[in-house]
């Protein structure tokens, strides 16, 4: 093993590396087989910058397997998690969709899409703005990108909601509420792709 090199950590314990750089010396728990990169080796110890929490993790290097992350996804019987970056079964993963070269699953796991739907319930408001939804056939013109369609026939239309009160803000496109979700509905995610294209774009 190197420094740099992806490894998966299957007992999910170790010692977490404080702000302050002083390792724990309590060993602590996270999330079983999560993925990392290898930052420092110490004799039979390795420090681990996990991924999916940001954190750096003191470990024994027996506790540890190296995995080759290109060799995981949709076509390899493992695939990582989006979010919790953990290194499971496809299996663990939902179906999304069927392409030319076989199944697509979701890029989230099953436990993190069930924590997210547990967080977006459904308010009144919600269940009363469903009502006033554009019908398909009529004209509908996007808060967002201001495109102009016709409902269910040149656009699919959806619903924008809050993701934590579950409240609908309003009726988009079915292409910006992708945009939306990719800046994972965030006002700071989309705020930083403006600074990113303010900056570079001179």
């Amino acid at each position: 093993m190197r420094v740099g090199e992806w490894v998966c950590c299957p007992d999910g314990s170790g010692y977490l590396q404080e702000k302050d750089g002083i390792v724990s010396q309590r060993k602590r728990h996270f999330k079983k087989n999560a993925v990392g990169q290898i930052k420092n080796i110490i004799d039979d110890t390795v420090d681990i910058w996990l991924i999916g929490l940001d954190e750096i993790w003191r470990m024994n290097i027996m506790d540890i397997e190296k995995v080759d992350v290109i060799k995981t996804g949709d076509k390899f019987n493992q695939k990582i998690c989006n979010i919790c970056h953990c290194l499971l079964p496809t299996e663990k993963f939902s179906r999304n969709q069927n392409n030319k070269h076989g199944i697509i699953r979701r890029p989230s796991c099953m436990d993190c899409r069930t924590d997210i739907d547990k967080r977006t319930p459904k308010s009144r408001q919600a269940k009363a703005a469903e009502k006033i939804r554009p019908q398909t056939g009529e004209a509908f013109k996007c808060p967002i990108c201001q495109k102009r369609s016709i409902v269910g026939v040149t656009a699919k239309i959806v619903a924008d909601h809050n993701h934590h009160t579950g409240n609908i803000r309003d009726f988009i496109c079915d292409s910006c509420n992708t945009g939306l979700g990719r800046f994972k509905n965030g006002e700071d995610y989309l705020s930083n792709a403006i600074a990113y294209l303010k900056e570079r774009d001179n």
